[in-house]
């Protein structure tokens, strides 16, 4: 280029130039902040957004075209306020836009397009409009030093691009990480906190998700009956703890140490080389366990990782929902196929010939912890990072993050909002109920309950007073009674009694007629009476805080295996093991103490082995007992007398801190368990070389825990459990006798 050539150049000076520069990035960042300091877009902010943003860019132009240093430069005053009004009018539309659809995660990739064209528009109509006004007057001026050069600028302008795109390119990889990291959470079992604020909206992260985290890749399923859902003993375990924080909260570093001595936080899917027989090591030395037994540490330790997160204590966490939502129900392979619903049956043969009713194409569970929270609390969590919004915002961009439906996931978030804010609790009075179990092939028993509330059964208020003795009496004389000679029954005696008597006859026939149209008479017609009257737990008084009793008559009755699961639209059949678990967990339930007392001698002996490694310096092998193992009746006779190897006492194990230390101070003398529960002393079986054993045999209750004949932490038997025993002895008598005439 030759000398006057260059000097017409347009030179522009390097501080004007920087400034313009800075000037656009404060008030653009100016701009965001004010957008982000709130949960909802308003106008205010809106335009005053907008606004920023508008006058960055126009004054990023007219700082720049003031850094010409040999032009003098003109404008038109006309073209100056087109250009600011299109600057700020199309920059307040765009990113009004552009932050409505993100604090309502509606954004998608054709909204942000529209959006950045919009302000793309806006920014370069402004410079094409500002630049037609513009004249620029040349003037000679040195120009030795008048700024930067050709060369200098195109070097500077491709390495702000160059940085521009790194940094764009990262933003992007951290953002498909993120979803990356959302997908694998579809197909792993995962514990999420589901909080609800009294306006019923839902308290998700910044980024629209539910805090969550994980608790194992799969479930490790030992047997094919062995299918963890609802119907679980894990599941039953882990259903009571979340009702009872307090009393594994001491337990819970003992948990998390065990877990990373035996590498099972960190360990792969099961079914893989790492994890194939539930393989542990502790002082370099393997150990076979029960996986059920550490998938209850895994629970209780993601339960405290959780808390953490949004920084509450573990004991205002929530409490578990009783439904497991199936994840990773929809990926790219299978999304038409689930969508045309007619090419896909729900259960196939194989399925439910094992008593398995969940989708076979879901490959992750997720468990809810629910939870409704005050205006207060909101306000607190609020200032912690979290944002309520309305599930009709979030459900879209939830279930694209979970892999399911919208559909299914609405039905889900709708059934924990009413679980989180109803008490389910039986009224005071007395209540004529309906006890109907369903055989499961090869996994149990279904009870039917009310759709909702899985822990009530189908019942109806008879009265809201005690019973009398000659009530009682009149109800006794129903006993092995189907509903339609009750009916008759009730009939005959309102001949022959006085007025009161009579009263009480009617009420309770029509009461019983009640339930009979509820339930169905197809099937409720076949129910027998069960005279005795249950006590039950029920809501508490308006005059008193303290839990009252109710009282049930229960009509029992045994449905063929072929019933489906729901009846009507009022109740649907639920696994009995859940509906028995849910009868200890009412609020000043006194089986609570008595499960924190029993979880901790579970889990006594991981303190202990825990303790052991770490003070002895010779590896040694380690088996634990399983969880699930045979009940003593089962068990081979031992062929050797086992030794004893004691270890410290159970007292010593227990924290100092913990807050059911005087609940679990154990008898230091023998007893009825021996020496296992009084000095930890552990049997060792000279036929099994160092297998170790318990000297007391505690086999597992039906909820998959051990129990404890002491008086401290028995727990007495519910009404379920007792109904249970009566219909399927009366149906096992009534076989037997059906099985007698035959022959």
């Amino acid at each position: 280029m030759l000398p006057k050539e260059r000097s017409l150049q347009i030179a522009y000076s390097p501080g004007f130039t920087a400034g313009s520069f800075f000037l656009a990035i404060g008030g653009v960042g100016l701009a965001f902040y004010l957008f982000s300091v709130s949960q909802k877009v308003g106008v205010l902010q809106t335009l005053l957004g907008g606004f920023l943003t508008g006058s960055a860019v126009c004054g990023m132009h007219y700082m720049g075209q003031g850094g010409i240093s040999n032009y003098k430069v003109s404008y038109n005053w006309k073209h100056v306020v087109g250009s600011a009004v299109i600057a700020v009018t199309e920059t307040t539309f765009a990113l009004g836009i552009f932050f409505y659809f993100k604090f309502n995660w509606t954004n998608n990739w054709a909204k942000r397009i529209l959006c950045a064209s919009i302000l793309a528009l806006a920014v370069s109509g402004m410079h094409w409009l500002a630049t037609v006004g513009t004249t620029y007057k040349y003037r000679d001026i040195d120009h030795g030093n008048i700024g930067l050069g050709r060369q200098a600028t195109v070097i500077v302008v491709l390495c702000l691009a160059l940085g521009c795109c790194i940094a764009l390119i990262t933003f992007a990889y951290i953002g498909r990480s993120s979803k990356r990291r959302c997908a694998d959470r579809a197909q792993q079992v995962v514990l999420a906190c589901v909080i609800f604020d009294e306006e019923g909206k839902l308290m998700v992260t910044p980024e629209g998700l539910l805090p969550c985290r994980k608790i194992v890749n799969a479930y490790l399923e030992q047997s094919f009956e062995d299918v963890f859902d609802i119907d679980h003993p894990v599941f039953a375990w882990i259903y009571r703890v979340s009702y009872c924080w307090q009393g594994i909260a001491c337990l819970l570093p003992s948990m998390r140490a065990h877990l990373r001595a035996t590498n099972r936080i960190t360990r792969s899917r099961p079914g893989t080389a790492d994890s194939i027989g539930g393989e542990a090591v502790i002082d370099g030395v393997h150990s076979i366990e029960d996986f059920s037994f550490t998938f209850k540490q895994l629970f209780c330790v993601a339960a405290k990782d959780l808390a953490d997160l949004i920084q509450e204590p573990l004991e205002n966490l929530g409490v578990l929902f009783d439904e497991i939502m199936k994840t990773g129900t929809i990926t790219k392979r299978c999304k038409t196929r689930f969508f045309s619903r007619t090419n896909i049956a729900p259960h196939d043969l194989s399925t439910l010939e094992q008593g398995r009713t969940h989708y076979f194409f879901g490959r992750g569970q997720l468990l809810f912890l629910v939870r409704s929270v005050s205006n207060l609390e909101t306000v607190r969590f609020r200032a912690g990072g979290f944002v309520f919004a309305s599930l009709t915002h979030v459900i879209p961009f939830l279930a694209q993050r979970f892999e399911v439906t919208s559909t299914e996931l609405c039905e889900q978030l709708l059934k924990m909002q009413k679980y989180s804010t109803k008490e389910r609790m039986y009224e005071p009075g007395v209540h004529l109920a309906c006890f109907a179990l369903r055989p499961k092939l090869q996994r149990g028993w279904d009870v039917l309950v009310r759709k909702g509330t899985k822990n009530l059964l189908p019942s109806v208020n008879l009265t809201n007073t005690c019973l009398r003795t000659w009530q009682l009496e009149l109800v006794a004389g129903m006993d092995s009674m189907s509903v339609i000679q009750c009916h008759g029954y009730l009939q005959d005696k309102m001949k022959d009694v006085d007025q009161e008597e009579r009263c009480f006859l009617e009420l309770l026939d029509l009461t019983l007629g009640t339930l009979k149209r509820h339930v169905g008479c197809g099937l409720f017609n076949e129910a027998r009476c069960v005279s005795r009257v249950f006590s039950i737990p029920c809501r508490s008084s308006i005059k008193s805080d303290t839990r009252g009793k109710a009282a049930l008559i229960a009509f029992g009755l045994i449905v063929d295996c072929h019933q489906g699961d729901s009846l009507n639209d009022r109740y649907e059949f639920s696994p009995s093991r859940l509906f028995r678990a849910q009868q200890h967990v009412y609020r000043d339930s006194p089986d609570h103490k008595a499960f924190a007392r029993q979880v901790h001698m579970e889990f006594a002996k991981i303190a202990a082995l825990n303790n052991g490694c770490s003070n002895s310096s010779t590896p040694r092998r380690v088996s634990y007992p399983s969880v699930s193992s045979p009940s003593p009746s089962l068990q081979p006779p031992q062929t050797k007398r086992p030794r004893l190897l004691r270890s410290k006492s159970c007292k010593d194990e227990v924290d100092d801190s913990c807050p059911l230390k005087n609940l679990l101070a154990v008898d230091t003398r023998k007893g009825r368990f021996g020496e296992f529960h009084a000095q930890k002393e552990m049997l060792v079986d000279g036929s099994e070389g160092e297998r170790f054993s318990s000297e007391t045999r505690m086999g597992p209750s039906s909820l998959g825990m051990y129990s404890d004949t002491n008086a401290a932490a028995t727990e007495v038997d519910t009404f379920a459990d007792e109904l249970m025993i009566l219909l399927i002895e009366e149906r096992r008598k009534q076989t037997n006798r059906d099985s007698a005439v035959e022959h």
